[in-house]
């Protein structure tokens, strides 16, 4: 599985899109961002509703598609 962090906006209860995505960071790193980003937020932005949050998932490891494609070319070579 890879695991992978989000940060989200929403307005209110709504959400409206992802802001980034990443693999390559600590959870602690991107829920510092987050945090970043809420505290630049002005007054107006705010009484809008407009928040980020912090989201996390996973998903299956996805092999390179290059890769399946030399394999399925070698086997066939093999075959030959």
């Amino acid at each position: 599985m890879l695991n992978f962090y989000e940060i989200h906006r929403y307005q209110n209860d709504t959400f409206q899109y992802v802001v980034a995505t990443t693999n390559k960071h600590t959870e602690e790193e991107v829920r510092q961002d987050v945090g970043r980003f809420n505290a630049i937020l002005n007054n107006e932005m705010k009484s809008q509703g407009i928040r980020y949050v912090f989201s996390t998932g996973s998903t299956p490891k996805v092999t390179n598609k290059r890769t399946i494609k030399d394999e399925n070319k070698k086997i066939e070579e093999d075959r030959g």
